[in-house]
């Protein structure tokens, strides 16, 4: 029954029931004493909470805009640990080159390929509900899902069976997020995540649960202080995930977003960052790592 469950899991995005809490109508109205109706505007939704849909290694409620192309180049040297490889500039490098386009204002798809385990993901975020000014709506809420195959070498996924199959080179990642803009300097976002891999090393946990946390303060029009962290609610019983932590600075302009930054996590895809982080915070384990996005209007 335990491989039934692990082989037949879906492969579509697990989208979240019961969130879709937003307000259906365009405008409002009010009675007057002689009985007239008088149509208010909706309210219009709050901007920017984030700069860019993703901060650090986390994904945000910022989604692409209606027929924009978004194009993210994603980089994370090695851990700064001596000189000898030029704190981790010289040391074994990953990086991510990714697609992502809006279909609607609140629906984006997208696709990217990873250097380290020969990652490639097809990805989804959906935005349920956008904050508003004035308060009517106090947050927004997104999805984001993702399913990612490795091209690695055959031997690589022979099982605890002793066989091969395809499926095990999957794996899926899902988030819920709830973020609020305060004032006009500060985004915070909290999310629930679940990442499931079809194969992972004995007393590994094939599903993992964990809850993220991203923040940003702008300390300039164009410059913004970022910070993330991701903890693993699930405890595997080899080795398990340690928490993630990643701190850095942003610049973005009406194009283009540069982040550069210092990180605990030397994956780049969200599963990974969640699953298979060994690099712990309080043992100074660091990389230094940066975000390169650029955006096209059509």
């Amino acid at each position: 029954m335990k491989n039934i469950i692990k082989k037949c899991l879906p492969l579509v995005f697990l989208i979240p029931v019961g969130v879709f809490a937003q307000n259906t109508n365009d405008s409002t109205s009010t009675a007057k004493d002689n009985g007239a109706v008088e149509e208010k505007p909706a309210p219009s939704p709050v901007k920017n909470t984030f700069e860019n849909a993703v901060v650090i290694n986390n994904q945000t409620v910022e989604g692409e805009h209606a027929k924009n192309l978004d194009f993210v180049i994603q980089h994370r040297f090695g851990v700064v640990d001596n000189s000898t490889d030029f704190w981790g500039f010289f040391a074994p490098s990953n990086i991510r080159l990714g697609l992502t386009y809006g279909v609607t204002n609140r629906l984006s798809i997208g696709a990217g390929v990873t250097k380290d385990n020969y990652l490639v993901d097809l990805n989804l975020k959906y935005i349920f509900l956008k904050q508003t000014k004035g308060g009517e709506v106090p947050v927004t809420i997104a999805y984001y899902g993702n399913v990612s195959r490795s091209m690695l070498g055959q031997d690589n996924f022979v099982n605890q069976s002793d066989q091969y199959q395809a499926m095990d080179r999957l794996s899926y990642f899902n988030e819920l997020m709830v973020a609020r803009k305060i004032g006009t300097k500060i985004g915070l976002q909290l999310a629930f995540t679940y990442s499931y891999f079809n194969l992972l090393d004995s007393g590994m946990t094939y599903g993992n649960m964990g809850v993220s946390f991203v923040g940003r303060y702008k300390v300039t029009p164009q410059g913004s202080v970022m910070l993330d962290y991701d903890y693993p609610i699930t405890k595997s019983a080899v080795n398990p995930a340690k928490p993630n932590l990643g701190i850095g600075y942003e610049i973005a302009t009406s194009g283009h977003t540069f982040q550069v930054f210092f990180t605990t996590a030397d994956q780049i895809s969200n599963q990974g960052v969640r699953v298979y982080n060994q690099n712990d915070m309080l043992k100074r384990q660091f990389l230094i790592g940066f975000n390169i996005t650029r955006n096209w209007g059509f």
